[in-house]
């Protein structure tokens, strides 16, 4: 497989389709008489399971007279979105080759060693305790013990007092949501009585209406949400400016309220939602390695300098192949992208520009993230959410990957492993389109 940005193959030799009454669980068949879902052991599909015709299932052999697929190509920046796909995708019997576009593993999370030997990376990496699909990663490869949990608090530079520190301390005590009122009405500093009551007002419907009521009010900015609830600009000023750089580098009064509700609502109704975590080294050596190991160990490849440089269609406007940098040509029997949204665009045949899946792409923009070099994450403004692409795109055996892509957590670590989960889904669940595709491919070309 290739998957975008990082280019993979995999022989599908030992595939998967889905009967009833079965679930794969990370590689493996777990038989279930509760559900005929789709599911990878304990991740969260936009709250729930994706439901799959109850008439498919999941095998690890393919069946008598059907030849399995050869390769499947993922063009991939070798961040965590593309190594979570091909991760997904080798425990479920595929071997992918993965094609990164730079010498370095990571992408959004990349790092960079000096001569000195010293570590310098593209920001600051939070793990959330909130996260459930990328703490299950870390079990998965058994390397939990590289996350170091800090004490569970929030803690706010006060900007008219420099120097001083404002917190919102999460007792342990104390299950949720009790431990995040405890926390707000604890704090003084930054909120007062008045701003408490109007800020609670405001997210009593976020709780109580869940994830429909949170994508309603991605119409709306911080700012305007926060007057509309009635609660003073220098609340917003002192504390939400601060979550939304950090949630997506932007101001308030660009930043979608679904994103900061979907934070809100997560830490607010896990105990440890807001309990912040960071890796014990960087990201290249202490996560994505790992990965990558774990790739290996199945039977994948990963190969870095390797460059997309165009999207090579057939007749019918499927993928042919993807050309390189180096003139070689990959082809496969399935492909996908997990680049940022930017790269895709550039990168899209002019054929697509006119698919309306494709067309809706026009709203996602980079924002520009710079430490020591510039990287782009997608912008989180209003009436975006109708925008994001499912995995699957209509291009038959074209997938994609990435935060931008249709999940709950937005751009994010989590996001990016969830959008890599649902596209190995998606694939898995494709499997005899894809041997049928393959299959008339190589009847084709017997005839000529």
């Amino acid at each position: 497989m290739t998957i975008g940005g990082f280019v993979s193959a995999a022989n599908l030799s030992c595939q998967s389709t889905l009967t009833g009454n079965q679930t794969l669980g990370c590689g493996f068949l777990n038989n279930s008489v509760k559900t005929n879902a789709l599911a990878f052991g304990g991740c969260e599909s936009m709250g729930h399971s994706l439901r799959i015709p109850h008439t498919k299932a999941i095998r690890l052999r393919p069946r008598k007279g059907v030849s399995p697929l050869q390769t499947i190509i993922l063009q991939i920046i070798a961040g965590l979105a593309g190594l979570s796909t091909a991760k997904y995708l080798a425990d479920a019997g595929h071997k992918p080759i993965l094609l990164e576009s730079r010498d370095v593993l990571g992408g959004k999370v990349a790092a960079w060693k000096d001569d000195d030997g010293d570590w310098y990376e593209t920001g600051l990496h939070i793990f959330f305790g909130a996260y459930p699909n990328v703490q299950n990663l870390f079990g998965e490869l058994g390397i939990d013990d590289r996350l170091q949990w800090k004490e569970h608090s929030m803690i706010f530079a006060m900007p008219n007092k420099p120097g001083e520190f404002s917190r919102f301390d999460f007792p342990e005590v104390l299950p949720a949501p009790l431990n995040g009122i405890w926390a707000i009405l604890k704090n003084n500093e930054m909120l007062t009585w008045p701003d408490k009551v109007k800020f609670a007002i405001g997210l009593l419907p976020a709780m109580l209406g869940g994830q429909a009521y949170v994508e309603a009010q991605d119409g709306l900015t911080v700012k305007e949400w926060m007057r509309k609830q009635g609660v003073p600009d220098r609340v917003t000023d002192e504390v939400f400016v601060a979550m939304s750089k950090a949630l997506n580098f932007i101001n308030p009064d660009e930043l979608s309220m679904q994103c900061i509700l979907i934070a809100l609502n997560r830490f607010l109704q896990e105990k440890n939602g807001s309990k912040m975590a960071f890796l014990d080294g960087n990201p290249p050596e202490r996560l994505c390695m790992p990965i990558v190991d774990h790739i290996q160990s199945l039977g994948g490849e990963v190969r870095l300098n390797s460059r997309i440089q165009k999207i090579e269609l057939n007749n019918d406007g499927t993928v042919k192949s993807f050309l390189l940098n180096n003139g070689n040509m990959i082809e496969g029997d399935a492909y996908v992208f997990a680049t940022p949204v930017d790269i895709l665009k550039l990168l899209l045949p002019e054929n697509w520009k006119e698919i309306p899946y494709f067309q809706r792409l026009k709203k996602l923009v980079g924002v520009p993230v710079i430490n020591v070099h510039i990287w782009s994450v997608y912008k989180t403004v209003p009436d975006c959410e109708p925008c994001r692409p499912l995995q699957r795109s209509p291009i038959e055996g074209f997938y994609l990957a990435g935060d931008y892509t249709k999940q709950k957590y937005l751009a994010s670590m989590e996001g990016a492993v969830l959008s890599g989960k649902l596209c190995a889904q998606a694939i898995v669940q494709d499997y005899e389109l894809l041997i049928a595709r393959g299959q008339t491919r190589l009847a084709q070309a017997s005839v000529y």
